[in-house]
């Protein structure tokens, strides 16, 4: 999980150190100012005059702007540096050590403007010294001071511009390094939430996985058991051989189902399902069906028994065969079904059609039940289409197609 903050200082040490650099050169400055004072001596009228600038410089320092105050704000204040600058140096009285608290506004030109207007303005800082110079030397000593004080003044100020300069970037790159970590954060919470969105579709899809093998299965076993019985019941003590047949046969399919059951289980256990020999599967079906239900079935299955087909593939086409028999018995009314099993160009075609009723006209499509939902669903599943209608010649036809190869 990622941490609050990354690694590395943050912006307030940097803040920190800036008040703590603002603080220590005007210290110093006061330091050299009452140790090395001007040549009329130490006066109390010069050393409070020497101190409240001081103090006043710290108090300006203090409260630099920063970016994005108006730029007009910023000179102001940087104006008002070099001010304060200036009349420190002239209450001394000579150009040498007060002259080092000009680093103080040639560093902070560069922390409030940027690096690029940040080092113009300081460099006009430095020019502004010279000014200074010329003015305290003017005119009779221009030509001995000039060189040597600025020469004087030029390596800390060198020092001054290339530590705030590297304190500017190291700035930057911790706030490029944060925008990145914020920007990874946010990702990474989003893939979190796009984890959990891929979670609960895949609990939801297995869930209509399971409601289709539960129907698939069960419901077409238990209806067929169920005429069984009916059957059964009806014939009555007269006729208790047939009686004991019918109750053979529902507990034969009874035992069917079991098997499917445990099938189902396996399939939930295991990666892949049981191949099946898809036409003998249907054979076998058509023939339970005939047997449960006394309705004709005329198979026509072109497949040959070895057919490459992938086991979901097989049993999607199983299921259809299934749900198709199953919706015969229970609505259409019919004496006939005619179920076909055909293979062409990479895909395996099923089609049951009937002679009954047919789909009510209302609608067509006749998907009113779960089963037709779901099959629908487990065929798309596979790159496959289904249809479900009424027969040019009456009654209903189901036809699946799916490719050979199972989903793609």
């Amino acid at each position: 999980m990622l941490s609050s903050r990354p690694a590395g200082g943050s912006a307030t040490d940097d803040h920190r150190l800036v008040r703590l650099a603002g603080l220590a050169l005007p210290a110093a400055v006061w330091v050299l100012g009452i140790f090395s004072p001007p040549r009329e001596g130490l006066s109390l009228d010069y050393v409070a005059t020497f101190t409240a600038l001081l103090i006043a410089l710290v108090l300006v320092d203090q409260t630099a702007p920063r970016e994005p105050s108006p730029p007009w704000r910023r000179l102001l204040w940087l104006g008002a540096e070099l001010v304060l600058c200036w009349l420190v140096v002239r209450v001394h009285g000579t150009l040498i050590r007060p002259a080092l608290i000009y680093l103080l506004p040639a560093s902070r030109a560069l922390l409030i403007f940027g690096e690029r207007p940040g080092l113009a303005l300081s460099l006009a800082v430095w020019l502004a010294y010279g000014l200074n110079v010329a003015l305290d030397a003017w005119p009779d000593r221009l030509g001995e001071y000039f060189p040597n004080y600025l020469s004087f003044f030029l390596a800390p100020y060198v020092v001054a511009v290339v530590l705030t300069l590297a304190t500017v970037r190291q700035a930057a790159d911790r706030r490029r390094v944060q925008a990145l970590y914020d920007e990874l954060r946010g990702a990474h919470e989003q893939l979190q939430a796009l984890h959990r969105q891929v979670r609960a579709a895949a609990v939801a899809e297995e869930r209509n996985r399971l409601a289709r093998e539960i129907h698939d299965s069960l419901a077409h076993y238990l209806t067929v058991i169920n005429v069984q019985l009916e059957a059964a019941e009806k014939l009555g003590p007269a006729q208790r051989d047939r009686s004991l047949d019918a109750v053979r046969r529902a507990r034969r399919l009874t035992l069917e189902s079991l098997r499917e059951v445990r099938r189902s289980v396996a399939a939930l256990r295991a990666a892949t399902l049981e191949e099946l020999s898809l036409p003998r599967a249907i054979d076998k079906l058509a023939d339970e069906f005939r047997a449960s239900t006394g309705i004709a079935v005329e198979l026509r299955l072109a497949a040959a028994d070895d057919l490459p087909l992938a086991p979901e593939a097989a049993l999607a086409l199983y299921r259809a065969a299934q749900e198709g028999l199953t919706n015969v018995q229970r609505h259409a009314r019919a004496a006939t079904v005619c179920l076909s099993l055909a293979a062409h160009n990479g895909s395996v075609e099923l089609s049951l059609q009937d002679d009954g009723i047919g789909p009510p006209e209302a609608n067509g499509a006749g998907e009113r039940g779960f089963g037709l939902l779901g099959l629908r669903e487990r065929v798309e599943l596979l790159g496959g289409r289904l249809s479900f209608g009424r027969a040019p010649s009456g009654g209903s036809r189901l036809a699946v197609v799916v490719p050979a190869g199972g989903s793609r």
